[in-house]
């Protein structure tokens, strides 16, 4: 997911809502290749992961949520505009990001609940690409304006919750392909040999350090989130290659069971050896310098140990953007072994 608790919160989205369970990879959806159009352009036939077919055109004009932006623009789908953390407060790129040129795009909003309208429509877009973590829910899409928003242009949702990085990937290419991108290019091909690479390397690190238990921690000024491994794609994955997770004992449920809020006082409740904590611009850094003043984190274990690994769960769903997080983490698991 990729998703920050207290945006969580904040966007009731998944209040009163089953879980959405694990979504079919697009690229088992059927798109037909280029094929003359009565305008003279292409056509392509799409189905996403909200079970809407789209037909016709192939559209060249996108705007895309940030996370879907930074995956197409990998795969050689580069958009217009986009929308959601693109900025950090100090003007350098967001992680999120990926490999965007924002300097060639348009933002329609940078923040929570911020997706200039106006913007959006004179960018004449033909089609809308955001991720989604529950059916029918675009992420970063206002709700109050998500039906104006659907009406203005054709929309793909790219659903998130419950896959690992892998199956991530596999759906953005599939999309990438469907639009017009050759995904068997020299460099693609060579991120994704450097992907499994990166991958082997991460699946000895993590062999090396079996027995340390990993606690997953997203932090905020006025309380903590422990996450849910099996609900993120980049921790989901790491489980899948053998890292030693602790589970929250009751996630919750009515927001899709991502999170169990754990309080300052209480956040030596689940014992572990390693914490990865939330690195994104919205959440507090809990790195060595880092929210110093909090006496029940200073006395965890893993803090005085210095054994603490940045966590960044919107990792772009590309063979790049992966492997370079997958190395990243792999070296500092090295340190620990």
């Amino acid at each position: 997911m990729t998703i920050s608790p207290a945006r969580l919160s904040r966007r009731g989205f998944l209040a009163g809502t089953a879980a959405a369970g694990t979504l079919g990879l697009l690229s088992a959806c059927g798109y037909k290749d280029d094929q003359p159009a009565a305008g003279g352009g292409t056509t392509w036939s799409f189905t996403d992961d909200r079970g809407r077919k789209l037909s016709g055109e192939r559209p060249q004009r996108i705007v895309a949520q940030v996370t879907a932006a930074a995956a197409l623009w990998d795969f050689g789908v580069k958009s217009v505009g986009i929308f959601g953390p693109s900025k950090l407060p100090d003007g350098k790129p967001d992680p999120q990001a990926g490999g965007v040129d924002l300097k060639s795009v348009t933002s329609l909003g940078n923040v929570w609940n911020e997706f200039n309208f106006d913007k959006f429509v004179s960018l004449n877009p033909q089609l809308l690409v955001s991720v989604i973590y529950l059916k029918q829910q675009m992420w970063y899409v206002p709700d109050t304006m998500a039906e104006k928003v659907d009406k203005a242009a054709p929309s793909v949702g790219i659903g998130l919750q419950d896959i690992a990085m892998p199956q991530g990937i596999a759906k953005f290419e599939a999309l990438a392909k469907a639009l017009g991108a050759d995904v068997a290019t020299p460099e693609i091909q060579q991120a994704k040999e450097k992907y499994e690479a990166a991958d082997a390397k991460f699946a000895e690190a993590v062999k090396k350090t079996s027995g340390l238990k990993v606690l997953l921690l997203s932090a905020q000024k006025d309380t903590t989130y422990v996450a849910n491994p099996s609900k993120f794609a980049t921790s989901k994955h790491y489980q899948e290659k053998g890292m030693q997770f602790v589970l929250p004992e009751k996630p919750d449920e009515s927001q899709g069971g991502y999170y169990e809020q754990v309080s300052w006082e209480n956040v030596g409740k689940y014992a572990a050896d390693v914490i990865m904590y939330d690195s994104r611009g919205g959440s507090l850094s809990l790195g060595p310098d880092g929210l110093g003043g909090v006496p029940t984190w200073q006395q965890l274990p893993a803090v005085k140990a210095g054994k603490l690994i940045p966590w960044n769960n919107e990792t772009p769903f590309s063979y790049q953007r992966f492997a370079a997080e997958q190395t990243r983490v792999a070296d500092a698991l090295a340190k620990l072994a």
